[in-house]
């Protein structure tokens, strides 16, 4: 079988990721036309088809998730090995692309990566914030070298490591009912308007789960900062993570009151494909993270 170029595999993935050459071809900068020829000629090569082509786009055939699963480990070897070598021809040795939660973000990493900074300054970590589904994904599609993220969104197959708690609380304007209460139930919060986070988070779907269609959801917001802002104006009131909450209780008009919820207690993991097919840098951020 005749080797498959590593253009081509970039842009047979850009296909599937995308579920059409027209998209693949905007987001991969190249015309539509050339790409369409390549998957085709990959394919004669292969022998047979890695796309159904549908009106509506392309889907993968088994053969061509078969080989997308081989053409991101390909990438992500790739793209390893030109940041750790670029790292050395330009005085920096590497970077690290790292996904993390919102709250991991907000917590936990800024302090985390000044130290890292202080200790290595030539490594540089390419931070991206996604939500917990979003960032296992990452991790084992080769997007991500290490993720942090909310237990329990992980997998068999992925490599864990215990990283921080983190606990869950009720954010309240000061003056509500609750403020003052040494703690509340999720059935307490059911009678007032409520401030919810995006529904594809972590947060959002624990709500949802713990029984979201008894709130009365007045508006959902991306970030906790922003649902701060909702309840200090006195729109209603909201779920987050208090380490976040407390850095605005001084500047905002709004109260924490605990929320007494097994699950709100939760466990945020460090995740990897692989400790052995990590780079060098990313092996040092990573034990720098289960040290801290």
């Amino acid at each position: 079988m005749k080797q498959f170029e590593f253009l081509t595999l970039k842009l047979f993935v850009a296909v599937a990721e995308t579920g059409s050459v027209s998209a693949a071809a905007e987001r991969s900068s190249i015309a539509a036309a050339a790409i369409s020829k390549r998957i085709t000629d990959m394919e004669h090569a292969a022998g047979g088809q890695f796309f159904y082509r549908h009106a509506r786009g392309m889907a993968l055939t088994p053969a061509g998730r078969e080989l997308l699963q081989h053409a991101r480990e390909i990438i992500f070897s790739v793209d390893r090995m030109h940041n750790d070598l670029s790292g050395y021809a330009n005085g920096i040795k590497g970077h690290v692309r790292v996904a993390a939660t919102g709250s991991a973000v907000s917590e936990f990493l800024p302090h985390e990566l000044k130290r890292f900074g202080e200790l290595h300054p030539n490594i540089v970590i390419d931070l991206t914030e996604w939500t917990s589904q979003r960032i296992v994904d990452a991790v084992m599609e080769g997007r991500a070298e290490m993720g942090i993220f909310i237990d329990p969104h992980t997998r068999p197959d992925l490599v864990t490591f215990p990283y921080r708690e983190d606990e869950l609380c009720i954010v309240v304007p000061t003056g509500h009912p609750l403020a003052g209460r040494p703690s509340a139930r999720f059935a307490d919060i059911t009678a007032f308007d409520f401030i919810g986070l995006e529904p594809q988070s972590s947060i959002g779907q624990m709500v949802a789960t713990e029984g979201g269609a008894q709130l009365r959801l007045r508006i959902n917001v991306r970030s906790t900062d922003g649902l701060c802002r909702m309840v200090a104006a006195g729109l209603g009131i909201g779920i987050a993570p208090r380490l976040v909450v407390e850095t605005h209780v001084k500047s905002m008009s709004i109260e924490i009151v605990p929320l007494a919820e097994p699950w709100a207690q939760r466990s945020l993991l460090i995740g990897v494909r692989s400790e052995e097919g990590l780079s060098t840098p990313a092996r040092i951020f990573l034990q720098h993270c289960r040290a801290g």
